[in-house]
């Protein structure tokens, strides 16, 4: 299934509005595709990807948020920060941005992040950032539709394949979605954090599908017969 099928059938069959986002990881930083010229979040890189249409590549010193680096695995060694450096990190993100309201439920947070979701073993030099049909080989796939639409899609792969798909509720999208679909090559859906909504701009009935590209065209293939 080639890539303008692939949009026809999200687009026009599912109705879903917002453009698929694609990411690739890189070794090295890539020829012919233009450098992120900015600091941010991975999320707001993200909504750039799409509401710009452009397509752009970022490195570690581009990111202002650890989860972002951890999820795409740009420096898997941002998981052991020293003392300080955790410190810090647990401060900015409970007295600066009130993602948890004391230290010690964020330091609970990480001990369960640390068991839920995966972790890459070697860095990368690189992650490749935009619209599906602009990333040659993505790794992962970003979908954004009503529950209804992510229903049929992932009823559709469970229909095909036997297989149950994973969801998360909790703090920080990227990392309850990427690891899981880059390393473990599973589809995998989330609510969102606030984070993600804003700078997504979803709408209240949007939820996240993250799935690998062939996942997806499974999906896709059996989008018909699994609803009659």
């Amino acid at each position: 299934m080639d890539q303008a099928t692939i949009l026809s059938m999200l687009h026009g069959t599912l109705g879903i509005k917002k453009d698929v986002i694609a990411l690739r990881r890189s070794q090295h930083e890539p020829a012919g595709i233009t450098a992120y010229a900015d600091m941010n979040n991975i999320c707001y890189m993200m909504a750039e990807a799409i509401e710009e249409e452009k397509t752009f590549y970022t490195i570690l010193k581009d990111h202002v948020c650890t989860l972002g680096c951890t999820a795409t695995g740009l420096d898997p060694g941002l998981a052991q920060m020293s003392d300080e450096e955790r410190a810090t990190s647990d401060q900015y993100h409970t007295a600066a941005i009130n993602i948890f309201p004391s230290e010690e439920i964020q330091n609970r947070a990480e001990q369960q992040a640390a068991e839920l979701f995966p972790k890459f073993s070697e860095a990368c030099g690189a992650v490749i950032i935009g619209p599906l049909g602009s990333v040659p080989d993505p790794d992962a796939l970003v979908l954004f539709g009503t529950p209804e639409q992510i229903h049929l899609l992932t009823r559709a792969y469970c229909y095909a394949t036997g297989s149950f798909i994973k969801g998360f509720a909790g703090m920080g999208a990227c990392r309850m979605l990427l690891p899981q679909v880059i390393i473990n090559k599973e589809p995998i859906f989330t609510i969102s954090d606030r984070a993600w909504r804003r700078a997504l701009k979803l709408a209240p009935d949007e939820l996240t599908l993250a799935t690998p590209a062939d996942k997806l065209v499974i999906m896709l293939e059996n989008l018909e017969q699994s609803q009659l």
